[in-house]
């Protein structure tokens, strides 16, 4: 038979892969805007930017980058979609693998919607970044302090100096991971609290994701506390309700792969509970 542990490590191993698959959407979407832009810049010849030059190309910039803002948006809306009906399955089907049976009623809707405006603010952060850093190597272009060339090196990168694109895919990946990351949580953390108003003694559990270099001592400390669903989990000078919660400091959030996850005493002779997960990061 099946154990809750087992049902839970199943659940999140699929969760891991949606994940990755939000970060490969980015990261693609991320790669053809960068095409579009070398290319543009491409098409320019001899050694000098003038005045003329960079206004066109900045207006055509733009357009790609909003574009890449507009589907980018669109993208994350529906990964954080897909990662909240995960989050939210995850706690009935482990309370049906450890013999608990509850009538589940509606997540608050608005929740959702409150991570969706949240993450496409990311991705609006993301390109706005992105063009103040572009203009700034084309006005170095217009300056004569770079060569076209040297600019285009720049926003591209080569194959021994990353440039501004290698920074920008990195970051749209992690903006992917996080934010799915925490409409998947925020999703169980509110499962739970629906189970717990009619099972007695409901809990939550963090799990530690494992980082194989530089964990956070913190969340390694948490690994396996468990809590009431109301409260928050504790250690030091730590107080988080949950992995990646929109109440926790950046400095918890960044990389963060731990889990929240369901218990209950009655599932203790089981050998429930406890979990690490094998995870990049933690």
């Amino acid at each position: 038979m099946t154990t809750v542990t087992a049902e839970i490590k199943r659940i999140l191993k699929a969760k891991q892969t949606g994940e990755l698959s939000g970060q490969a959407a980015l990261r693609e979407m991320m790669v053809d805007v960068r095409k579009q832009i070398v290319g543009e810049l491409s098409t320019l010849g001899g050694e000098s930017y003038t005045a003329a030059m960079l206004r066109a190309n900045l207006a055509s910039i733009e357009r790609y980058l909003s574009a890449f803002e507009s589907t980018g948006g669109r993208e994350m809306s529906a990964l954080l979609d897909a990662a909240w009906e995960a989050g939210a399955d995850l706690v009935p089907a482990a309370m049906r693998q450890g013999g608990l049976f509850v009538s589940f009623g509606h997540i608050p809707g608005p929740i959702l919607s409150t991570l969706k405006d949240f993450a496409a603010h990311r991705i609006t952060g993301l390109t706005a970044d992105a063009f103040n850093k572009i203009r700034g190597e084309l006005t170095l272009g217009i300056l004569g302090q770079k060569t076209p060339h040297q600019v285009i090196q720049a926003i591209a990168g080569s194959l021994d100096k990353p440039g501004i694109f290698h920074s920008l895919t990195a970051r749209a990946e992690v903006i992917a991971k996080v934010e799915m990351g925490r409409a998947y949580s925020t999703a169980t953390v509110e499962g739970l609290k629906v189970a717990s108003a009619s099972v007695p003694e409901m809990q939550k559990e963090w799990w530690h994701a494992g980082h194989p270099k530089m964990p956070r001592v913190t969340h390694v400390r948490l690994n396996g506390q468990r809590r009431p669903v109301d409260q928050p989990f504790v250690w030091g000078g730590l107080i988080i309700d949950y992995p990646r919660a929109p109440t926790s400091p950046p400095q918890e959030v960044i990389h963060c792969a731990c889990e929240v996850v369901p218990w209950h005493p009655s599932w203790e002779k089981s050998g429930a509970g406890s979990g690490r997960l094998a995870a990049a990061s933690g």
